[in-house]
């Protein structure tokens, strides 16, 4: 009797330690804000960010967590002067959090481009302030995107949450560009490369996921990577390219190789739109036994862009446009100077970088306007066919 006594105590005592673990499971608090939608303009998208965000708030709920009203969280953001579009980063959403006194934070972003959708929710442990689950998917946006991401939080978000759990496994980005910020999906923000390095706790993310990173420094062009996470070593990311505000042609153009050039480029738009202003000198040799020569010099300048492939390419396409001068004088005493006013209708050139030089070939399509002391005449500049010009870009 006294036996039967003890195992009912005990089996009492089992069950009143699980109804206050699932009590105090249920006493957790949740604040759930808006998921922003980062679609592009002309997307079409409507509707849907209320949507998402109410189904988060359901599986919330359904999970056991008391979830605050949206007028408490926006009369907090409200008292710390924080804009509601901002709760999508992880500094202002953990400060609300706080002054609402929630356990868990819930982000979250999606784009829908080109009938897919994709999108990323995370959920914070606002006393630790650090990632306590995430989830990030890509997938058909149709009928049934409501039932699967439902679905997806109900079995990989809420049910991954563990607070007051210190961190246990966290994935390491490596990079050369030190002091290079290093944001995931867009939105969260993991610190800066710091050592040649920068880390992230995996929690409620698998190993052999696929996510795209987004790496940002001040003078360099921003760029995004696609990596798969591993743990156990270092995750290398590729190098920024610096933007270039200007940099110097050396050139030289066929049919007047007795000569050289240089032209100026400079940037308004770093490595996108340039202003340029150049000079070719080059000497025109004699036709016959007579010993006259032809000085010429062109004097150009005009505006050029790129309109193929980023920065980051070692191969790109481009067009320009200007006008300029030839000057030319003879060796022969008594023949006049002349001047030949020009416009470069058109010009296409291709660069091609290898070991940090570039390389670039350009073909110009010239129109004289036979002005003045004119030794050219009017009409298109072509008799072999457009110049060709060959040269090397120094950045």
């Amino acid at each position: 009797m006294k036996g039967r006594t003890t195992l009912l105590l005990t089996v009492m005592a089992l069950l009143l330690l699980a109804a206050s673990f699932v009590s105090a499971q249920a006493q957790a608090v949740c604040v759930v804000y808006p998921i922003q939608d980062l679609s592009p303009s002309g997307a079409g998208v409507q509707n849907v960010q209320q949507s998402i965000t109410d189904a988060v708030t359901a599986a919330a709920a359904a999970h056991g967590y008391s979830t605050i009203a949206d007028t408490v969280w926006q009369d907090a953001a409200r008292a710390q002067t924080v804009d509601p579009s901002a709760m999508v980063m992880q500094g202002p959403a953990l400060a609300v959090a706080r002054a609402v006194g929630a356990d868990i934070a819930v982000t979250g972003s999606f784009s829908v481009q080109n009938d897919q959708i994709y999108y990323v929710i995370q959920c914070w442990d606002v006393k630790n302030g650090r990632l306590a689950s995430g989830v990030q998917e890509t997938t058909p946006f149709n009928l049934a995107f409501f039932t699967a991401l439902s679905q997806k939080l109900s079995t990989d978000l809420f049910p991954s949450v563990k607070l007051g759990q210190k961190e246990v496994s966290r994935i390491i980005f490596s990079s050369p560009d030190e002091g290079m910020e290093v944001i995931l999906s867009g939105d969260t923000n993991i610190g800066r490369i710091t050592g040649g390095e920068a880390s992230w706790p995996l929690e409620g993310v698998a190993p052999g996921t696929k996510i795209t990173v987004e790496k940002r420094k001040p003078g360099f062009h921003t760029d995004h990577e696609e990596v798969t996470l591993v743990t156990g070593r270092a995750i290398p990311l590729s190098p920024l390219v610096p933007e270039h505000r200007g940099g110097l042609e050396l050139n030289e153009t066929v049919g007047q190789l007795l000569g050289t050039g240089a032209t100026l480029r400079l940037y308004p738009v770093p490595d996108w739109l340039f202003l340029y202003e150049g000079t070719y000198l080059w000497i025109q040799p004699p036709a016959n036994l007579a010993l006259r020569f032809a000085f010429h010099g062109d004097f150009l300048s005009g505006i050029g862009g790129y309109i193929i492939f980023p920065p980051s390419s070692w191969f790109r396409m481009g067009v320009s446009t200007g006008a300029g001068v030839v000057m030319t004088i003879f060796s022969t005493p008594g023949l006049p100077n002349y001047t030949d006013t020009y416009l470069d209708v058109a010009s296409i050139f291709l660069e091609a970088s290898f070991v940090h030089t570039t390389f670039f070939l350009r073909t110009d399509f010239r129109y004289a306007l036979g002005l003045g002391v004119n030794l050219l005449g009017q009409g298109w500049l072509m008799d072999n066919g457009p110049a060709v010009t060959l040269g090397v870009l120094l950045q």
